[in-house]
Formats: C-alpha cells, sequence, structure tokens
C-alpha cells in the first residue's frame, strides 16, 4: 500500500518594492481575495494536514504487517482513500493493541479503529461505523455445529474477558439460559474447549482463525455460522468534533461512490457472506413472485397458444413455399455472377485485406497471368508467379489503405514467361463474413499503348501521378504517427511541470490564511503577490506548451534573452519549490540568445532541477553554468557532481519515459529531457549529454547557427574526465552583448535553501 507523503519547505518571501502603498488601494484590490480565502478557510477543519493513525499489527484482515513488513489490509486502504477523499495525509502505525490504546488515550494518536463499546465512550468519540467484524463459534470436531444461537445453550461458552465482549455478551446473550466461562484471552478461550472444559468458544475470526492455523488446537474448528454482532468504526479524541465530521463526511462519500462496499466485499468476509445472503434471499423472492405471475398467466398463455398455433401452421405452409423459391432465386443469381466473374473479359481477382492472400480469380486473370488458377489461389500476391512490380504494389497498398478503394492506377505486370504487361488496376473493399476482402479488376492497355503515343504519354503521367500520390500518402502517414506520439509525450508533461506552481500556491495560501487570522496585512499582501506571481508562471507554462503542441503551425516568438538572468530565475523558483536542497548554483558569463522566453525557462527549468535532483545526494552538491563556442556554435553548459549515467545508454536519456535510474531512487515523470530536446530542436538547435556514473553529468545545447564573432570562451579540452569539473565563473559588472547585468546573485553561489 502506497501512501502520499508531503514535504513541507520553509521559504522567506521579501515584499516587492512595487507593492501597494496605500490602505485605500490595499481595500479595492486585495479585499476580494481576502474574502474568497475567508471563506475556504472557514471549510477546512482545525486540525493538521498530516493525521496519525494507529492500528492492530495482528487483526487479519482488517490490519496486520505482512512478511515484507508493509501494512496491510481493509482499514490501511480504507485510510488510503480517505487521504485521497479529505485531502489530508494520514500515516499509519500498526503495533500491539495495547501499546496503540495508550498511546491514543495519551494524545500521540489522532485516530485509531475499533469496536464501539459504551465504556470506550469515556475516552473516544466514534464516527459512524463502517464494518462489521466477524464472529465465530469454535467448536470440537466431533459435536454437532452450532448453526444458531439457540444452539449455545447446549453447554457452556468460554469467552475472552475483554471490553467488546462483555458488552457483546449484555447486548445478545442476557438470558439465563447461556452460561459463559471467562477467560483471560483467546487462546484460553480455545483451550478450555479443547480440554472439554467448555463446548463453545465465541471469538472474533481475526483473533480465533489464526490461533486454529497456529496447529495447537487441531481439535477444534470454526462453524460455518457467522455472528455480527460488533459495530467497528473509527474513534477519534472525544473533543475533536471537527475531525469525527470530517471522517463521516468522507465516509457517507465513499460509500456513495461504492468505494466502501468494494474494500468490504474484497476483505471482510461477513460482509461477503451479508452479501450473499441478501442476494439469495432477493432471488427467492423473485423467484416466488415469478412463479405465482407463472401460474396466474399459464392458463391465459395456453389458450393464446392453442390459436397462435393454428395460425401458424398457415403461416409455416406459406413461408416454407416462399423460401423454396426465394432459394431457387438466389441459386439463379449466384450461378450468374460466377459466370459473370468467371467469363468476364478483363482479369478480375479477390484477395484477402490486408495479408493480400489470394481468395479467387477469374480465367481472363489465369490468361494475363500465364499460370493455372491452382497456382495462384492461397498465395499472397507478392510471391506469385506473375505479380506487379514492388513499386507499383507498393502504390496500390498506400491509396488503398488511405482511401479504401483505388480508381484506374496504372501498373505493371510481369507474366509467369516474363513478359511485362501494362495495367490499370481497379480496386475496392468489402465485407464477406465478417472478413475484410478487396475486389479488384485489372485491365490490359498494352495493345492500346502500342497504337497510340498520346495514350502511352497519359499512361506514363498518371503512373508518375500515383507514385507521387502514394509517396506523398506515406510521408504523411510517418509524419502523423511521429506528431500523435509526440502530442502524448507533451500532454504527459503538462501535470508534471505544473504541479510545482501549485504546490506553492497551496503552501502560500496555507500561510496567508494564517496570517489573516493573525492580522499580519504586510505578510498577506506579500503572499497574495507571490500566490499571482506564481499563477502567472504558471499561465506562461501552460502558453508555452500549447504553442509547442502545434509547432507546426505556429510559429516562435522570438526575442533578446539575457539567458543568466533566464537561468536564475529558473533556479529560484525551484528553489520556492523546495527542488534545490543543499545544491549551490554558480552562473558564468552568459551570452544573450535570440529564442521563445516561456520554452527556453522550461530548459532551464528541467535541467537545472534534474542536477538538483541527482546531485541531492552527494556531499557538497554543485551546479554550475557556463557558455563557450564550438565550430562557430554558441553552446550553454550545465555541470553537477551528482549520480551521473553509463554512457553505453546515453542513445535513450532524451528518449520519452526512459530513465536511466530506478524510480524508487530519483522520482521523475521521465519526459523532461525529451521536452528540453524538443524545445531544442524547435528553434533549430541541439542538445547532448556526457556523463560518468558517481561523477556528475553535463548538458550542453545550443540555439541556432554559428554566432558572429566569439561572445563565450572556446570550449575547455575535457576529455581527460568523464564530466567536466564544475566551472566557478563571476559576471564582472556593467553589461554583457546586448543584455543588461543583474544582480550579484547571478554570478555568485546561489543557494539551494
Amino acid at each position: 500500500m502506497t501512501h502520499r507523503l508531503r514535504t513541507t519547505h520553509s521559504i522567506r518571501i521579501c515584499r516587492p518594492a512595487s507593492g501597494l502603498r496605500s490602505a485605500g488601494l490595499f481595500r479595492s484590490a486585495v479585499r476580494p481575495l481576502l474574502i474568497a480565502t475567508l471563506c475556504v478557510g472557514a471549510c477546512s477543519a482545525a486540525f493538521a494536514d498530516t493525521l496519525r493513525y494507529g492500528g492492530d499489527r495482528d487483526f487479519r484482515p482488517f490490519e496486520f504487517i505482512d512478511e515484507h513488513g508493509q501494512p496491510q489490509g481493509f482499514q490501511i486502504e480504507l485510510i488510503a482513500e480517505l487521504a485521497r477523499v479529505t485531502g489530508h495525509d494520514i500515516v499509519p502505525r500498526l503495533d500491539d493493541w495495547s501499546a496503540i490504546e495508550a498511546d491514543f488515550r495519551a494524545g500521540r494518536l489522532d485516530l485509531i479503529a475499533m469496536s464501539h463499546t459504551r465504556s470506550r465512550e469515556q475516552w473516544a468519540a466514534f464516527a459512524t461505523a463502517h464494518a462489521t467484524p466477524a464472529m465465530a463459534i469454535y467448536h470440537r470436531r466431533d459435536a454437532r455445529a452450532p448453526v444458531s444461537l439457540a444452539d449455545l445453550t447446549r453447554g457452556i461458552i468460554a469467552v475472552p474477558d475483554r471490553e467488546p465482549m462483555r458488552e457483546t455478551r449484555a447486548n445478545f446473550f442476557a438470558g439465563p439460559q447461556y452460561r459463559f466461562l471467562n477467560v483471560a484471552d483467546h487462546a484460553a478461550a480455545l483451550a478450555a474447549v479443547h480440554n472439554g472444559s467448555a463446548a463453545f468458544a465465541l471469538m472474533p475470526r481475526a483473533y480465533g482463525d489464526k490461533l486454529l492455523d497456529s496447529g495447537r488446537y487441531d481439535a477444534l474448528v470454526a462453524s460455518e455460522f457467522m455472528l455480527r454482532l460488533q459495530d467497528y468504526g473509527f474513534a477519534v479524541a472525544p473533543d475533536n468534533h471537527a475531525l469525527r465530521d470530517v471522517l463521516n463526511g468522507a465516509l457517507k462519500e465513499l460509500e456513495r461512490a461504492g468505494t466502501l462496499d468494494a474494500l468490504r466485499m474484497k476483505w471482510l468476509r461477513s460482509h461477503r457472506a451479508a452479501a450473499e445472503r441478501s442476494a439469495l434471499e432477493a432471488r427467492v423472492v423473485t423467484q416466488r413472485m415469478d412463479l405465482m405471475l407463472l401460474g396466474a398467466g399459464a392458463s391465459v398463455a395456453l389458450g393464446w397458444l392453442a390459436l397462435r398455433l393454428r395460425r401458424r401452421r398457415a403461416e409455416t405452409a406459406r413461408e416454407r413455399t416462399r423460401r423454396a423459391e426465394a432459394e431457387q432465386a438466389l441459386r439463379r443469381a449466384e450461378d450468374r455472377l460466377a459466370r459473370a466473374f468467371t467469363q468476364h473479359p478483363d482479369a478480375m481477382l479477390i484477395s484477402e485485406y490486408p495479408s493480400g492472400r489470394v481468395l479467387d480469380v477469374n480465367d481472363a486473370l489465369c490468361r494475363l497471368a500465364g499460370a493455372e488458377a491452382d497456382a495462384l489461389i492461397g498465395q499472397p500476391i507478392d510471391a506469385l508467379p506473375a505479380f506487379v512490380d514492388p513499386e507499383g504494389l507498393r502504390t496500390l497498398r498506400e491509396l488503398m489503405r488511405a482511401d479504401g478503394e483505388v480508381r484506374s492506377t496504372p501498373v505493371r505486370l510481369r507474366r509467369a514467361d516474363g513478359e511485362v504487361r501494362a495495367c490499370l488496376v481497379s480496386s475496392e473493399a468489402f465485407s464477406s463474413d465478417g472478413a475484410r476482402a478487396v475486389f479488384s479488376i485489372i485491365r490490359d492497355v498494352t495493345d492500346l499503348l502500342r497504337e497510340s503515343d498520346a495514350l502511352r504519354t497519359t499512361y506514363d503521367a498518371l503512373t508518375e501521378s500515383a507514385n507521387q500520390q502514394a509517396e506523398v500518402l506515406a510521408r504523411t502517414r510517418t509524419a502523423l504517427a511521429g506528431t500523435q506520439s509526440e502530442l502524448q509525450t507533451l500532454t504527459a508533461s503538462i501535470s508534471h511541470d505544473l504541479r510545482g506552481p501549485l504546490r506553492i500556491i497551496r503552501g502560500f495560501s496555507s500561510m496567508l490564511r494564517d496570517d489573516l487570522q493573525a492580522g499580519n496585512i504586510d505578510k498577506v499582501l506579500r503572499h497574495a503577490d507571490r500566490i499571482d506571481n506564481v499563477a502567472r508562471h504558471m499561465d506562461d507554462i501552460i502558453d508555452a506548451l500549447t504553442r509547442l503542441a502545434g509547432a507546426a503551425r505556429y510559429p516562435l516568438e522570438p526575442v533578446r534573452i539575457d539567458m543568466a538572468a533566464s537561468a536564475a530565475r529558473a533556479w529560484a523558483l525551484l528553489a520556492e519549490m523546495g527542488e534545490t536542497g543543499r545544491s549551490t548554483l554558480r552562473i558564468g558569463d552568459l551570452p544573450c540568445a535570440t529564442g521563445d522566453e516561456a520554452m527556453l525557462a522550461q530548459v532551464w527549468q528541467n535541467l537545472l532541477g534534474n542536477a538538483c535532483k541527482y546531485g541531492a545526494r552527494a556531499t557538497a552538491p554543485r551546479v554550475s553554468i557556463d557558455a563557450f563556442v564550438e565550430d562557430g556554435r554558441q553552446w550553454y553548459r550545465v555541470t553537477d557532481n551528482g549520480a551521473g549515467f553509463d554512457m553505453a545508454h546515453a542513445g535513450h536519456l532524451f528518449e520519452p519515459f526512459r530513465r536511466l535510474h530506478l524510480a524508487s531512487e530519483y522520482a521523475g515523470s521521465g519526459v523532461g529531457l525529451s521536452i528540453v530536446r524538443r524545445i531544442i530542436r524547435h528553434h533549430g538547435g541541439d542538445i547532448r549529454a556526457r556523463g560518468s556514473v558517481g561523477v556528475g553529468a553535463v548538458f550542453e545545447f545550443t540555439l541556432d547557427g554559428p554566432v558572429q564573432g566569439e561572445s563565450a570562451p572556446a570550449r575547455p579540452d575535457d576529455s581527460s574526465a568523464g564530466v567536466a569539473a564544475p566551472v566557478r565563473l563571476r559576471r564582472p559588472p556593467g553589461t554583457h552583448g546586448d543584455c543588461d547585468a543583474t544582480d550579484a546573485a547571478r554570478s555568485g553561489p546561489i543557494h539551494g535553501d
């Protein structure tokens, strides 16, 4: 069972200099946002986002620790669904029940699940009951099995002296006819039956069945008669009414959606048995009503059937006559069709689609091919002793695949004796007995072409046109397949690229709510501005991704970009999302570039995010950015000292969803680098990568053709190492090219925290 985990980051926010200056402007611009936020805050529960759940480590099938040390069971899957519905993280902890109960009473757990009793209401507030533990009656194999509560009066009943069982006795076995033997625990109850001190043992199956499986009580069995005597539900602290209301609302939603009932049917034997019994009772009632209706309508039906039978005899005689006439007409039509197909002067062929296996041919085709029908039928068209040349056959298949038919397309057919004949082919697809086939007419025009130069010229032009059309269709199909694949990859990346800003908005919304309650108006203004900035960034991402998806139709929006400032902004955004960790960044002298600013921001964010993620385990993770000129082209380089990768697998690095590290080691969607490559190539550039396992990785990209003059140092020789060492360059004060110099943070180290 996988549980949602949340990592909270502490973020220091500075109010921008261009913030609101007056109380009047604040009231007019921010008051609607404050009111909306207060409304959202009023609906939130007054408890932490992360809830601590405690359960019994050995209470199958409700909750238990499996052989791999992982929590499993009905309750574990249920709290995962509750976390999804409520939006709160629920962290489970399974232990001995006595320890869990003690921690809950001491306030170290937020919620538990247990049987609902009156005495427990003194120290716990119960949510609506959502399950019923199965109670079983254990008896000796050689004794008559009980089938009802009345059968328990035949002997003494051993019962563990525990609070739920004491209340169960008081509620369901209050009469004097029941005799009980109180014992210390569940094992003692089974031992009492085993040694003859009691006739029956009553306890939850979760405990009794496990004791039977141990082999110490091989003389005992559990009866098929199961009891549902206890209500089971979540419990919270007595004064935590907000959490109880949230649980009740979430359980009601899961019940309404059918999710809760599906979990009961999956895990709880008692609920499956009850469902089967209810279904059986419903079927019995339905069958009883059906029998009554059947008996009431039988007499009416018999009279009506007698009348219908007389009429049916007459209709059957007329139908038999009409069928005989229709069969005779069908045979005549089939005979005419067969003669028309067999004796038609043009060559005809029926083939299977799309395999091309020949199903039938007429006599004219056999004469044209110079072969017998037996040598043609059942063979693929490619393998016939007489067949269309490969280029012509490819043209026919492309046209058939595109339009479902071929009209007077010129091809050259080679006879079995080697003679080549010029032909016109017309084909059309049809269905026969659920299978698809193609009917083709092949007209030999060789003699006509010999007699007319104009007709030969037209024939050659028609041949060239058909070949060109087939080539265009093939290229279009290939391009369409590539476009669809890229669009699918782009769609998968959208959620990955937008999740970070959404987390920032959620975090600042929570801080904004807290500061509103505390009356810190200045902080509220800063939070509101930051939320607005992140929302604008999300809008830029959506706009860039939308334009990238339609790159074939929409041009780029190139502007002059300060690459150092763009990289610094991407790093700041990653830091706000808590993805830079302990990594430090150094930005060297970066020449300006011309490109789409929003798309290149995505390039920096993905490359720097990867560098931080794969360098997180380094002792002192470092990320460096610099530039160089190679073969007259301007390159930009991102270097890290992280996990690196094996160059033997570098060919898969930019493929969508292909990862060189396990997802359990490094999280991610596997599409970031493929999107980076697509953006770079859309700019007319290229990207490459080098790495060494345990040393680090280098990603280098260029956006366009050769630069006009050198605006960055030539690439240093790093052939002596698998990965270039991090470059620590500082931007001098002033300007660089056409771009203004930014603050010192762009040339100095930028810390992830």
